[in-house]
């Protein structure tokens, strides 16, 4: 779309056009698909750049309308790949997607080999969401492709489709796409590793299961399909943990065990992971991971000398050959035996070992000292966690969020508040000082209406925060509005089944007469935290028969 400019700034352009002409004109050129360039007898005439030039300059004036109308007029009369490639970015950062479809069909129609124009137009079709329509690129797509590219090719279609809203019209696009190659040795593999991932999407468990074993079939060494597998699995789908031992069993490496234990883990299979991580383990005794891996479930599972060894074994592998994520792991290492250390009485001898993690900037020393601090409050030494942030904690107000908790440990309240004020003052969108100035104002039952405000400004911050709804019906609760506590906990208790938030909970039943109900609420609270301090207190003072 062409539009008249004022004449003195159209003269000027013809006066600089015209200077230009004295010069050798640039060449635009047409990229072969071989990477060279075509020949400088580009079809830019001097009439053409004036028409580029005045398109550029309706983008630098605010008007991209008529800037891509007028550059994909001069990309059809040039035939030129480059124009064609602006014209569609212009669409793009003016987020116009017809424009850009239509921009990337003419550059494709122009140049129907031409891979990048091709999948400029599969991408803008499924970020308008025309799923149907993306088919005939997809094939092109697939086709186009060198034979050693096409693996990873077919490998990122599920990726491509990611955000399409129909998934099961995805689904069956992809497999229509890839039906040639379903049956082709080279291909075969990775086309049933992606159309399994394209079921999963679409949740169909059988189909992708079905998937899995057709790729495994097709080629046993390809890593596709277990990875499938290994995706289904932390599915709970149980069918498709045999491809993933029978693939182990053809394994020479340690990877895909490893990936094979962090999927046990996630399903919190304990014992599983442990024997297979000290397969691992004497299999190739010099892999660090797996050691820390083994050590951090030894630690969970109370085995402290066994986690002690395979953590001491972690830290040796680690120190001689160090990596980019060896810092972190060191930390965790080290971490884990202070606290077995702590766990024998050794406190000066943990702190010690705290002592000695990597602290070469900022963020490591930060690491270090929360570590240290994590592990006196762990046990419950609250005087000592809070003289050491009291010496470190200097502006920052995380920190100082957590010294204000210890203070309340430590029953000095008023300490606690001044540094919850202070903490609000630093940054009033810290939430979680409202909510824990208000819960402790609220717990003693002290100024509800103002632990309710500060509860409720908690909770504009972060409305779905489960522990602030906990707050805030607890706050009711001291107010005697038992109703709308129990609803407000009841809520809570739903986003997160926590012990304390269970305490609450169950004594607001309990006060409304609905005993069998707060028993039952209180029972599950002690089974996944028996040792709750909240939940003790409450079953301590209100007695009842559990």
């Amino acid at each position: 779309m062409k539009f008249p400019l004022p004449a003195a700034r159209l003269w000027a352009l013809r006066l600089a056009l015209l200077t230009a002409a004295t010069c050798a004109l640039p060449v635009m050129g047409n990229a072969q698909t071989d990477g060279s360039q075509a020949a400088p007898n580009s079809a830019i005439t001097g009439e053409l750049l004036y028409e580029i030039l005045l398109g550029e300059l309706n983008l630098r004036q605010g008007e991209p309308a008529a800037g891509f109308s007028l550059l994909l007029d001069a990309a059809r009369k040039s035939n030129d790949v480059q124009l064609y490639d602006r014209a569609v970015e212009i669409a793009l950062q003016a987020r116009s997607g017809d424009g850009a479809l239509m921009a990337a069909r003419a550059w494709s129609q122009a140049w129907p080999q031409d891979r990048k124009a091709n999948n400029q137009v599969l991408q803008i079709l499924l970020a308008l969401n025309q799923v149907t329509e993306s088919l005939e690129p997809l094939k092109k797509e697939l086709a186009l492709a060198p034979d050693l590219e096409r693996d990873a090719v077919i490998s990122l279609i599920p990726r491509h489709y990611a955000r399409v809203t129909d998934k099961k019209r995805a689904t069956s696009v992809v497999t229509q796409a890839l039906d040639p190659y379903l049956s082709q040795s080279s291909t075969a593999a990775s086309a049933w590793t992606t159309l399994g991932r394209m079921r999963i999407s679409s949740n169909d468990m059988d189909g992708a299961l079905d998937a899995a074993k057709k790729g495994q079939s097709a080629d046993a060494k390809a890593q596709g399909p277990v990875l499938l597998a290994l995706e289904l699995m932390g599915k709970k789908v149980s069918e498709a943990e045999a491809l993933v031992t029978q693939a182990l069993r053809r394994q020479e490496g340690t990877e895909l065990a490893m990936s094979y234990v962090r999927v046990l883990i996630e399903l919190e299979r304990y014992t599983d992971a442990s024997e297979q991580l000290q397969a691992i383990t004497r299999k190739d005794p010099k892999l660090a991971d797996a050691w820390l891996v083994l050590g951090s479930l030894q630690f969970e599972q109370g085995q402290d000398k066994l986690a002690e060894a395979s953590l001491a074994r972690y830290v040796a592998l680690a120190t001689q050959t160090p990596s980019d994520n060896s810092t972190r792991g060191l930390t965790q290492a080290q971490t884990r035996r202070a606290t077995l250390l702590a766990r024998q009485g050794k406190m000066s001898q943990a702190r010690e070992l705290i002592a000695k993690l990597p602290a070469n900037n900022a963020d490591e020393q930060r690491s270090r000292l929360l570590a240290e601090v994590q592990l006196l409050r762990d046990h419950s030494q609250w005087q000592a966690a809070f003289d050491l942030l009291a010496a470190n904690s200097g502006d920052d107000i995380d920190l100082m969020y957590e010294q204000a908790m210890l203070a309340e440990k430590l029953h000095r309240i008023d300490e606690m508040e001044k540094l919850l004020r202070a903490v609000i003052a630093k940054n009033p969108s810290y939430y979680n000082a409202y909510n824990a100035l208000g819960f402790s104002l609220a717990d003693r039952n002290l100024r509800l209406p103002e632990a309710k405000q500060l509860i409720v400004k908690a909770l504009t911050f972060a409305p779905d925060d489960p522990f602030i709804t906990d707050s805030l019906g607890w706050v009711e609760f001291r107010l005697g509005n038992l109703t709308s506590a129990l609803s407000y906990l009841q809520k809570a208790y739903k986003g997160r089944a926590d012990a304390e938030i269970a305490a609450h909970l169950g004594e607001v039943l309990w006060r409304m007469k609905r005993q069998d109900e707060a028993i039952q609420i209180w029972r599950e609270g002690l089974s996944t935290s028996p040792n709750n301090e909240t939940l003790q207190e409450t079953l301590q003072r209100l007695k009842p028969a559990l």
